[in-house]
């Protein structure tokens, strides 16, 4: 609203001013300027004000009085008000509207706990932190450039701030990557078979697997969690290309690669209709749940069958067995026991506080990977790093 007024003000005509149409005013009605302050109850220090626009604080009953005495509507009396008013004012003003902007886009407490911005910021540091991180002339363009170019034709946009700004920031960062590899289908099915057996390197198991998937023209990239989202994963079409995001949500190793071959699933079998959504979530509600159960068994049976499962739970106490079964299936350990976890939930019974001294440390396993970009001066910055990281 604010910015309409100001470029309405911007265009009027130089001729037309408070000042003018007064002493016409006064000429029709043959009143004097002092007979019209008396009758309106206006002191000439603040009617000189207004017309001459030095007034630092101006009295909205007494502008009202003045455009109500010269046939002025509401909008013409703003209007005529804001043209040509000081510097410093019109810069009040375009303060007050971008504050109203990043509230409305950012939640700030959020990201102050991150590190992206300090809750210190002033209204034009804000502005430069958030222009410089996403490449932008200016915080506008947040809605308008990457808004349009993720929710052009899914309609799609969301009441929570950190979800859409852990999208904006995603599909930015991966244009940015930019894989230079073509990629190939047929080179994923044959690499998917292979990747199992990686995951018995905890130090540096993804980052080899991420390098594999990169040079076929799969960019997958590992973020931590954003607070207040519950996003396992999420797959991205950027220049007919498949991104991956895979993030460590419930800090959980095994977690990591299911999360991984689920969102290859949605790569091999849901391209087509993820070219035109443009990304899909996997964790969050969603309007398009493309194949969610397939993807989650796909990767359930790749990691490790149900006949095997079977055959390994009335072992589960014993860790010597399960870890030799693990071995011979070439899985870790912690696979066989998060899917025996999520096998007995389906049954009502809770065992997911049990084992963890047999699952790995997710700190050592993303820390080859760990390449934060929400601290990050800009994601420009951020996607060459991963670019080299990447990049065999």
């Amino acid at each position: 609203m604010i910015n309409d007024i100001l470029n309405k003000s911007f265009n009027l005509d130089e001729d037309l001013s408070f000042d003018n149409l007064l002493k016409k005013k006064l000429e029709t009605t043959g009143l004097t300027k002092t007979q019209f302050e008396r009758l309106a109850g206006l002191q000439r220090r603040s009617l000189d004000g207004i017309i001459d626009k030095t007034s630092k604080q101006t009295d909205i009953v007494n502008l009202l009085k003045l455009g109500e005495f010269l046939g002025l509507n509401l909008e013409q009396t703003v209007l005529l008000h804001f043209k040509d008013r000081p510097s410093f004012e019109i810069k009040d003003l375009q303060n007050s509207m971008d504050i109203t902007f990043i509230n409305k886009y950012f939640d700030l407490k959020t990201l102050a706990s991150l590190g992206f911005i300090d809750k210190k910021d002033s209204v034009e540091q804000l502005n430069e932190r958030i222009c410089e991180f996403f490449g932008l002339d200016s915080i506008y363009d947040y809605e308008q450039e990457l808004g349009e170019a993720l929710y052009s034709r899914t309609k799609r946009s969301f009441n929570d701030k950190m979800k859409d700004f852990w999208i904006k920031s995603s599909y930015k960062y991966f244009e940015l990557i930019d894989n230079p590899n073509d990629y190939s289908r047929e080179d994923l099915i044959d690499l998917i078979p292979k990747i199992k057996p990686y995951t018995q390197n905890v130090q540096d198991g993804l980052l080899t697997v991420f390098r594999a998937l990169y040079n076929i023209g799969v960019t997958v990239v590992f973020q931590p969690m954003l607070p207040k989202t519950q996003i396992r994963g999420a797959t991205f079409v950027i220049n007919d290309k498949p991104c991956i995001v895979i993030t460590d949500l419930n800090k959980n190793y095994a977690t990591i690669w299911f999360a991984l071959i689920h969102e290859l699933h949605h790569v091999l079998f849901d391209l087509e209709l993820l070219q035109k959504v443009k990304y899909h979530l996997t964790g969050e509600p969603d309007l398009f749940l493309i194949q969610e159960d397939k993807a989650n068994q796909f990767a359930s049976d790749y990691l490790i069958s149900q006949e095997k499962m079977r055959y390994i739970e009335p072992l589960i106490n014993n860790h010597l067995m399960v870890t030799r079964f693990a071995k011979d299936c070439q899985v870790h350990p912690s696979i066989i026991y998060s899917q025996f976890q999520f096998r007995q939930s389906e049954k009502g019974n809770n065992y997911w506080g049990a084992f963890k001294d047999y699952f790995p440390d997710v700190e050592m396993a993303k820390k080859n990977l760990y390449v934060s970009n929400w601290d990050a001066q800009s994601l420009e910055e951020a996607s060459k790093n991963i670019k080299e990281l990447l990049t065999i």
